[in-house]
């Protein structure tokens, strides 16, 4: 007896569950409709891919894999996409132009109800103390030696570990004067 009713028991919950899977399957109910924040991130993950095929455009132009021509051709249909795809964004987000002047009065509102006008211009005068203090810091680093592709003579940056003109291995003790070109 015990047995039959675990076997019912077992039936019951087994039909449960297939019903609990099966029922967005039997509605009759229309597909949610697309929403535009859905448009919107396909609109944007497009534009990164246009971005990222410009960038990679140029350093095989630069690397001189392709030709000027060629190198045009392609530029220009990706520039013509990228604004393509810009104005569909700006068509679907047209609230965003106005957006940055709003989030400033809020910020602006915010700071006036959590302090006064002194407490904000200390903050103001600490931020431009260490804007001027990282400005120097900056500064600093210049004295390094330039260091120039011992194979075209183009510019390295300090980090380079190849030319991006024209893909040469850049030596530690890379040129500190542009070599002759010739």
């Amino acid at each position: 007896m015990s047995s039959v009713m675990g076997f019912v028991i077992a039936l019951g919950i087994s039909g449960l569950a297939l019903l609990a899977v099966a029922w967005p399957l039997l509605k009759k109910d229309p597909p949610p409709p697309l929403v535009e924040e859905d448009r919107l991130t396909e609109l944007l993950y497009r534009k990164d891919q246009v971005m990222t095929s410009i960038k990679e455009l140029e350093f095989d132009y630069r690397v001189g894999k392709l030709s000027d021509e060629d190198y045009q051709l392609f530029d220009q249909r990706l520039r013509r996409q990228a604004i393509l795809l810009l104005q569909q964004i700006e068509q679907v987000v047209p609230a965003s132009a106005g957006l940055d002047a709003a989030l400033e009065r809020e910020v602006e509102r915010r700071r006036k109800v959590v302090g006064g006008a002194d407490s904000r211009t200390q903050g103001t005068d600490a931020i431009e103390a260490e804007v001027a203090r990282r400005r120097q810091v900056a500064v600093a680093p210049a004295s390094v030696a330039q260091r120039y592709c011992t194979h075209c003579g183009t510019a390295l940056a300090e980090h380079h570990k190849f030319c991006a003109n024209c893909g040469t291995a850049a030596e530690q003790g890379a040129s500190a004067l542009p070599a002759e070109i010739g």
